[in-house]
């Protein structure tokens, strides 16, 4: 039923051995082939046992372990089958001279069957994956191969180019019953390593156990009710089809999802190949749970306790349906996403850039204009295909003309950058191909004439980036706080927070704002904002300031999230024509910084560069409890930059600027009918004339000091 050994007899028995003088059994197979359909039955186990194997009945190992085969065997796969029986070594003769059988085998009533013969020898397949050109000249090498094994060969001839042909095959995987041959990973060594161990019988293993049934050796003295209930072999094949498709597509789907489509994507496009990645594991697990009822109705079945509608039924069941169903969808979107990937290297390969428009953090209700705005960030000098794959695949002809002519505009213009810009991933549906900038627009030439400043804004999770901006935009725009009360606030991004109220400390939260998705104040911890998002805003008559709202580090679900965070910011500004500065935003006072922040700045520095350190800018907010200075944090950062690697970091009054976002949260409170009392009013006066003093210096800075 469940075949196991057991241990051994306890008795000394008289074992012989011949060695034996058998010809070898030497194939090369081409491809998927009625021969290489079936790993199991190609190597020779037989229908019972492959039945048993597949369904995890028994654990295979050795040989066997070639149904872990992990590739789809294509038009490129080979086969050397090799097969070598040395010696056979037999206690059968003595055994059936014994008597009084029933002591040898009442210690353990299951015992059913005896090992009386062991046939050793080498038993081995190779399976190779040929690279897409050269076949031709591999398949005569390894033609040569076969007939040096099969004649036992020994001076073959092999030049170095053959060994150079032989290196250039993708993969070798090599299952046996000699464990030193699994482990040799190319054809070259196996075949030397074949010749090398033929004639020594010492290193050979076991190829094959002849069973005895106990009750043929002692049928008056056996315990044993053997039941020899069978599977008819039309029954067998048909199970064996059904569970070997199943495996088999598993197979391939693990590889290209797990292994493959990682290495060809390179990081991109990591959210529709983790959520394929998650519907893989969930497909698993349906299946494992599955092939586990299976198994123990099949073991039921031979035991003659259940009958073999029991275990068909479960075969064509819902949950069989299901696990087909979901693993068609599922290579579906895996072949999709091989195209895709397919698809990045061909544009790269033709100069493109890809950029998955998906990072831009788009909604259903996002309008073209503001799209625009985001891609073409004022810089004329890239010029975007904006696509999907149903576009692509639905208007080829318009696809491969904007194509070419992209590429013939960077022929004449080699400063111009081409950038692919990928809608399918996105919430908001583009419905057709553009360009951008439209052909009305010059490529060289801005739209207008305003300047913009673009300044990076970083910091740590609940700094108050967001409230900052917003913050800095109206310090700038009333100079005095009963101007700002005569007005409403200038709300760039939608803000939410938490404020004290009344002498009984009452809590009470303020939004105010259009709703953003971007901006998510519901995850306590974890960063508001959560996607990149640049906001521009007049700073004088001449100039603009464009500064991004990044998602904040020390995210609460850990490093790998900052990381991620920082690819997201990196993919973001790498499409900004360029960048005047980095400014970093801290509260005065903390006790430790973030830890972090040492990975924050080797990877700042990684991607631009040392010189990068001459456009750091520090501000600090909520700094009124420390009389507008950096406070009890100056000197961590001081400490920070003596001890890292790349020195010199500019930190003085010039580049340092501290701010109150207190009195802006006073403005929008006032927004929400909130009743305050007048010493906290003046407080919050005196705190709106000092943060207007500061922005101002800081808006010089942005505009007169720094390039």
């Amino acid at each position: 039923y469940q075949d196991e050994i057991l241990g051994n007899v306890h008795d000394n028995m008289k074992a012989k051995t011949v060695i034996l003088n058998h010809s070898v059994t030497c194939k090369l197979y081409h491809g998927r082939t009625y021969k290489t359909q079936n790993l199991l039955e190609m190597i020779g186990i037989d229908r019972q046992l492959r039945l048993s194997i597949i369904l995890q009945i028994v654990q295979p190992n050795g040989i066997a372990s070639i149904i872990n085969y992990p590739r789809s065997v294509d038009k490129y796969t080979r086969f050397l089958y090799f097969r070598y029986q040395s010696s056979i070594e037999s206690c059968h003769p003595d055994l059936i001279k014994r008597q009084k059988l029933d002591k040898l085998f009442e210690s353990d009533p299951r015992a059913t069957h005896v090992i009386t013969k062991i046939i050793r020898g080498i038993h081995a397949v190779a399976i190779i994956q040929l690279p897409h050109d050269e076949q031709a000249e591999i398949d005569n090498l390894l033609e040569r191969i076969r007939a040096s094994l099969e004649h036992k060969e020994n001076n073959i001839p092999m030049t170095s180019k053959d060994r150079d042909l032989l290196s250039r095959i993708i993969s070798t995987t090599v299952y046996s019953n000699i464990h030193t041959l699994s482990e040799i990973t190319n054809i070259y060594d196996v075949w030397q390593k074949i010749l090398q161990i033929r004639d020594k019988t010492k290193e050979h293993s076991d190829l094959v156990y002849i069973l005895s049934p106990i009750q043929q050796i002692n049928l008056e003295n056996t315990v044993n009710n053997i039941n020899n209930t069978m599977l008819k072999e039309h029954d067998i094949a048909n199970f064996e089809n059904s569970l070997l498709q199943k495996l088999s597509k598993l197979r391939v789907l693990n590889v290209r999802l797990n292994h493959e489509l990682p290495e060809l994507l390179q990081d991109r496009l990591e959210e529709p190949l983790t959520a394929a990645q998650h519907s893989f594991l969930e497909i698993e697990k349906l299946y494992d749970n599955a092939m586990q009822q299976i198994g123990d109705l099949l073991v039921s079945f031979r035991k003659n306790q259940v009958e073999i509608n029991s275990v068909t039924e479960i075969l064509n069941s819902d949950v069989q349906d299901t696990i087909d169903a979901s693993t068609r969808r599922l290579t579906d979107i895996s072949d999709d996403l091989t195209l895709k990937g397919n698809l990045i290297k061909q544009l790269e390969n033709t100069g493109f850039e890809y950029y998955d428009a998906a990072k831009l953090g788009l909604t259903e209700n996002s309008n073209k204009q503001f799209i625009e705005d985001l891609l073409l960030k004022n810089n004329y000098n890239k010029l975007f295909f904006c696509a999907t794959d149903h576009l692509k695949q639905q208007l080829s002809k318009q696809w491969n003309t904007f194509h070419s002519q992209m590429i013939k505009q960077r022929q004449e213009n080699p400063e111009l950058a081409i950038i692919y810009v990928d809608f399918t991933y996105t919430k908001w549906n583009l419905k057709e191909m553009i360009l951008l900038p439209s052909k009305q627009q010059t490529i060289n030439i801005p739209q207008s004439n305003d300047e913009y400043i673009n300044i990076l804004l970083l910091g740590e999770s609940g700094v108050g980036k967001s409230t900052f901006i917003n913050a800095f935009a109206n310090y700038l725009r009333y100079d005095t706080l009963n101007q700002a009360e005569s007005s409403k606030p200038y709300v760039i991004i939608p803000v939410s927070f938490v404020m004290t109220i009344n002498d009984e400390y009452d809590e009470e939260i303020i939004k105010f704002g259009d709703i953003d998705s971007n901006e998510d104040h519901n995850n306590s911890g974890q960063s508001v904002t959560q996607q990149c998002r640049s906001y521009v805003f007049k700073i004088s008559n001449e100039k603009k300031l464009r500064i991004i709202d990044t998602p904040g580090f020390g995210d609460t679900r850990g490093d790998n999230r900052d990381n991620v965070n920082m690819k997201i910011i990196f993919s973001f500004i790498n499409h900004l024509p360029y960048l005047n500065g980095i400014c970093f935003l801290f509260k005065p006072n903390v006790k430790q910084l973030n830890r972090f922040l040492y990975s924050c700045y080797t990877q700042l520095f990684e991607f631009f560069g040392e010189n990068i350190r001459d456009h750091f800018i520090f501000c600090f907010t909520n700094a009124r409890s420390t009389f507008f200075a950096p406070g009890d944090t100056r000197p961590l950062l001081q400490s920070f930059f003596n001890s890292f690697p790349i020195k010199d970091i500019p930190f003085g009054k010039k580049n340092t600027f501290c701010f109150d976002s207190e009195s802006f949260r006073y403005l929008v409170a006032l927004q929400r009918s909130l009743v305050f009392k007048e010493i906290e009013r003046d407080e919050f006066e005196k705190s709106w004339i000092r943060s207007v003093e500061e922005a101002q210096r800081f808006r010089n800075y942005l505009c007169k000091e720094l390039r």
